[in-house]
This record gives structure tokens, sequence and C-alpha cells, in this order.
């Protein structure tokens, strides 16, 4: 079997390169970000030195690349507080300096905040994040509601290259932030036919099934060998068998019953891309409620390990939560969906929904904030009665 091509937006090191070739893939690369760290650390260190009893915070191997420049240079710093990472990566890069950090479970913004304010229940101390000019607010915002003093320090500067797949068959795409989706879009990436897309988080996976209306897969864990692995198991590649895998992906029942339902749903789904900018502006005014279930429940493969997304346009409508694989739709009910107008108007929508091949599960605003397991049972049990399934005849696609 010829090896799938994979476009890749991000630099992988030798062995990525050498362990995508073992699993049948054949990288073809072009960065959509360009970085660069100032080689004065003055007025990092100045800052430092307003808050010396901060937490530090890292979210990428790029602040932990500048932290081992300084130490490398005359402005050495000696000791350290105590220090944060998201990522396997970014915890072992900051290893190498002799910096043992805590890294969450859950590899995310939402995972380190929650990790801080369990540690630091009773004081909040101040906490400084070495960040770059694009990064997201949530952690910040988090923090901040959490009572902790937050300091983002801009410790390097990343640009969007002008990216273009090549003229010659690509089996997928592979995004490793938001910002790469952005660069993928000035560019015109999303002006054409797409293979198969692929990201490596959720938030990611989120900004690019917004841009191109398509299905995004997601690995269980964020790093690119758990990306690869993925790409090589949807694209069905023959593996160098001297090479073994460090994931047992394939097999199970969920994968198997994932993937017969997937072979059933069109590329688009019924995104209506005119409703982009709407989504986003819901998504930014999101509820308590919607919050709530989406930060607790939904994100990040919460819900049996099935990827939802937050404020998906669907035919002409807004979903407030959708999962493509399921072919889900969750909705929220607060008090105006109580009068008899808009209730008419939540029922033809769902008729119409239901007649595209989707199920509603709807919700109150108070079921949420007042009962949310109970909430999280309801779609449990749902979703495990599609599992099951999936031993006799499969679900119907629209």
């Amino acid at each position: 079997m010829n090896p799938k091509r994979i476009f890749i937006t991000r630099t992988l090191t030798e062995d990525q390169v050498l362990y995508a070739k073992a699993l049948g893939l054949e990288p073809v690369i072009q960065p959509a970000l360009k970085v660069e760290i100032p080689e004065n650390h003055e007025k990092l260190l100045k800052k430092l030195d307003r808050y010396q009893d901060a937490v530090w915070v890292f979210t990428s191997q790029n602040g932990a690349e500048v932290l081992r420049r300084v130490q490398d240079s005359e402005f050495r710093i000696q000791g350290f507080p105590v220090v944060y990472a998201v990522g396997e990566k970014t915890g072992e890069a900051l290893a190498e300096i002799g910096i043992k950090a805590k890294v969450p479970d859950k590899q995310d913004a939402v995972g380190l905040a929650e990790l801080i304010n369990r540690d630091f229940q009773n004081n909040k101390p101040d906490i400084i994040h070495w960040c770059g000019n694009r990064r997201s607010d949530e952690l910040g915002n988090k923090l901040k509601n959490g009572g902790f003093g937050y300091v983002d320090i801009e410790v390097y500067q990343t640009e969007l290259n002008n990216i273009r797949i090549p003229d010659m068959k690509i089996d997928a795409v592979l995004f490793y932030s938001p910002s790469a989706v952005e660069a993928f879009r000035r560019s015109g990436g999303f002006d054409r036919n797409l293979p198969e897309l692929f990201a490596i988080g959720n938030t990611t996976g989120e900004a690019l099934s917004l841009e191109s209306g398509k299905h995004v897969h997601i690995p269980s864990a964020p790093s690119t060998e758990a990306l690869l692995e993925l790409v090589a198991d949807i694209l069905g590649t023959e593996a160098n068998s001297d090479v073994p895998l460090r994931r047992g992906i394939k097999g199970d029942d969920k994968s198997s019953f994932k993937k017969a339902n997937l072979k059933e749903i069109s590329n688009n789904l019924y995104y209506n891309k005119s409703l982009k900018d709407l989504a986003r502006k819901l998504r930014k005014e999101s509820t308590r409620a919607e919050i709530r279930l989406w930060t607790e429940t939904l994100r990040a493969g919460k819900m049996h390990g099935y990827s939802f997304l937050r404020q998906r346009p669907v035919l002409n409508y807004i979903a407030d939560f959708m999962c493509k694989e399921l072919k889900l739709i969750i909705e929220l009910d607060g008090y105006s969906h109580s009068f008899e107008q808009q209730w008419k108007k939540d029922l033809d929508r769902q008729k119409e929904l239901e007649n595209a091949g989707f199920t509603i599960l709807r919700f109150h605003d108070e079921d949420v904030m007042n009962d949310l397991r109970n909430v999280e049972r309801v779609i449990e049990s749902w979703i495990e009665d599609q599992e099951k399934s999936v031993k006799s005849p499969p679900l119907k696609g629209g």
C-alpha cells in the first residue's frame, strides 16, 4: 500500500517524521507560524522582579525555550517558583532546564486552571503566564474569576505565514493551533475541496470545524504521536510492523461504532457558512448554564470520549452543542423558551433538524445549574444506547 500524504502546519522533529513514515504516512510540512524570540531579556527580568512570589505558567514549548535562553545568558535566573505547564512536551522542555513542572491530566487551559485552583484553595498568589502575542484569553479569564492575580508576559512573537496545499493529492491536513487555522484561512485554504481534517486538541478543533464546516478528528491525548496514530487509523494505512504503536487505538467497540456512523455523515453535515460570524458572537456571549455544561461535561471528550462543538451552524440554525459522530444536538432552554411563540419556533426547528437525521436532547438552564449530574446521566444513557446498537443494525444517517 502506498503511504498516505499528510499536510502538516507545524515543523516536526526528525523522530516524529520517522514515526509518521513508520505508520505509513508521508508528511508534507509547511509551518503556519513564524516564531520570533527576542535576544534582549532585560524587560522580562524587570517584570519578574516585580512579582517575585508569583507562580509561573507555561502553555507552549516556545515559552520554555525563552527560559532556556535566559538561563544560557548573562541574566541567568537563580531559583525558581512553583511552575505549571500544559502538555507533556512543554513539561519535558522545562525538565531539561532543571524545572519539574506540574502538568494537569486534562491538558488544556481549563485543566490547568482547575489544577491551580485545587492547589491554592486558601491563598491566591499572582500567576505569571509566559506566553506569546497570540495567546487565548481563556486561561487568564478562568484564573481571574478564581481570585488569582494574572499577569501575562509576552516572551515571544508569532506571525502568520502564507501556507498553501501543494498541487498534489493530499489525504489529510493537520492543525496544531487556532492561529494555524487562521493562517490557513487567510491563505485561502478553505476555498478548495478539503481532505480529512485533524486537530491537536478541542480548541483548535472548534476553530477548524467552524471555518471548514467539516468533521474534525481529535486525538485522545494532545501529542504529535497520538495525532499521527489517529491519522493512520482513520486513513487506514499499513504500518511498518517493526515499529510498535504506543497506544492501542484500534479495534474496540466504540471506535468501530464511531467509524461506522461517520461513514454515513456527509462532509458538510448541513453546515451553514453564512452563520459563522453569528456563531462566534454567541460563543462569546454564552449563558452561565452553557458555560457550565461545556466546561464540566462536554468539552475535550469528557462525555464517553466524543467530541462536541458549541454554537455550531447547522441548516438555518445554530445548535447550542453538537456531536457529529452521534448526530446529536443538545439544546439549553432559558426563561424565554417558556413563552408559547418561542415554544412553537423551537418545535418547528426541532422537527426540521430531526428530519435531517439529528436527535435533539433538550434541557432547561435550571436543570444544568441545579442538577447537572442528572443531565449528564440522561446524555450518557442516550449515548450508551447508541453504542449498543452497533451490535444491531447501524444507525440511520442523513
